[in-house]
């Protein structure tokens, strides 16, 4: 058995078995006693982002054009014979797959034929097969995903809003890319991301339930270390300067919507100094930054229901933080007849919250209910799924966020909000109805 590091949360009595593979795949288990159900996740450190890199020893640097990454997430699933998809159906096992910013990844979830599945899932993902005719059919399923983007008004209003914050940072790219740039995706280029990213070292491996974490590291070692993996790539991954500046402060497009939808938010100034190298200090931000945008905009907030009281939000109204290595944004989306005002008052409402400071009280609220929300999730398998490599790949730890959550004093929080909430760095997006054809 491969040797085994555990952490473990006392608070949370959950505990994850960690270990490293022979050939630099990292296994990660939390077991659940008494679970029906188990969730397996394999993901690999390369997102929509990655769009430009250099391999040590190479002449030069690597571009490739918007969408590869999840090209490959797409191309992964299909079989010379078929779908992926249609024997873990046959194995009575849900299967799916994700594409964000910096990541992607595999997953199933059972009750029954958990092992079948575990050995699927760990041999198609490292079983590439591309062909020029396959990649060209793709194209085709791609572009319709886009275009289904492309019309959609809520993800238009993020979409814009991201455009409008950042100049050059790739964040600011369709995950999916262009029906252009997914033109330009050739088989080698895929098989070059591929080899390049796909490394078992550059992986991990997540399984969460009722088993043990000496069976998945022992039934992944048997199924990969015997495979001639060539040795891992070092890879520096590119990102062109990002001024600190917002790129234009307002983004207008008109859609077939019945009411205006307003994404507004603020580029966050320090999140690259913050988060690099990631770990405790960026999970105290996000956290942080949750537990304040609940104070400021959360359902129970007097600035909540000041908005819903005057009609100018719906229950569509939401906000977001989100901070990688770097990037950073703060965002607040929804439904509003009045885009305009809509934004003036929260803007106002941002300014009155931070000149009078955070109530303690309100805000030792607002701690209590994050933390019992924190310590549900960890009832749900598929938050755990889905949520522990997201905080893993930047080096934090999700079973340390109650006790994170527990520790971030009022002032912490305000701190990073006076920073935050700059309004030189606020950039509005909004999506208006469309004029009916004929009308002038």
């Amino acid at each position: 058995m491969p040797e085994m590091e555990l952490d473990r949360s006392e608070l949370l009595r959950e505990e994850v078995a960690y270990t490293r593979l022979d050939c630099g795949l990292e296994v990660a288990t939390m077991r659940k006693r008494g679970f029906a159900k188990k969730y397996a996740v394999l993901a690999t450190r390369y997102g929509s982002c990655d769009t430009k890199f250099r391999i040590a020893g190479a002449p030069g640097a690597v571009s490739t054009p918007e969408g590869v990454a999840h090209f490959l997430e797409h191309k992964l699933f299909e079989e010379e014979n078929g779908s992926i998809d249609d024997i873990f159906a046959d194995l009575g096992a849900y299967s799916n797959a994700f594409t964000n910013y910096t990541m992607t990844g595999y997953l199933f979830s059972c009750v029954d034929n958990f092992w079948p599945a575990f050995d699927t899932l760990l041999d198609f993902v490292m079983r590439p097969h591309f062909t020029d005719e396959n990649v060209e059919r793709e194209k085709g399923i791609i572009e319709q995903e886009i275009r289904m983007n492309d019309d959609s008004p809520d993800w238009q209003g993020v979409n814009g809003l991201l455009k409008a914050l950042y100049h050059a940072h790739p964040v600011r790219d369709e995950i999916a890319g262009t029906v252009d740039s997914v033109q330009r995706i050739t088989k080698d280029m895929l098989y070059e991301c591929y080899r390049t990213f796909y490394h078992p070292s550059n992986m991990t491996l997540f399984v969460v339930g009722d088993v043990s974490a000496g069976d998945v590291a022992d039934r992944a070692s048997a199924l990969l270390d015997g495979r001639d993996f060539a040795p891992a790539p070092q890879v520096e991954r590119i990102r062109p300067d990002e001024p600190s500046s917002v790129r234009v402060q307002r983004v207008e497009k008109s859609m077939a919507v019945s009411e205006p939808i307003v994404c507004f938010g603020y580029k966050d100034p320090n999140a690259s100094s913050l988060a690099s190298p990631p770990g405790q200090p960026l999970m105290r931000r996000i956290i942080g930054m949750e537990m304040l945008m609940h104070t400021l905009a959360g359902t129970s907030s007097a600035l909540y229901n000041a908005l819903y009281e005057e009609g100018l939000i719906d229950a569509s109204f939401d906000w977001d933080y989100d901070c990688e290595h770097d990037y950073g944004f703060a965002m607040f989306e929804g439904r509003s007849n009045s885009p305009d005002r809509l934004v003036k008052r929260v803007t106002e409402g941002i300014a009155s919250f931070l000149s009078a400071g955070v109530d303690p009280d309100e805000f030792e609220r607002t701690r209590r209910r994050v933390i019992g929300s924190m310590l549900r999730s960890f009832d749900s398998l598929e938050f755990i799924a889905y949520n522990f490599l997201t905080y893993h790949f930047r080096n934090m730890r999700l079973i340390d966020s109650v006790d994170v959550a527990r520790s971030i004093p009022p002032a912490e929080a305000q701190s990073v909000a006076r920073e935050l909430f700059d309004p030189d760095l606020l950039a509005v997006s909004v999506i208006t109805p469309r004029e009916p054809e004929g009308k002038e």
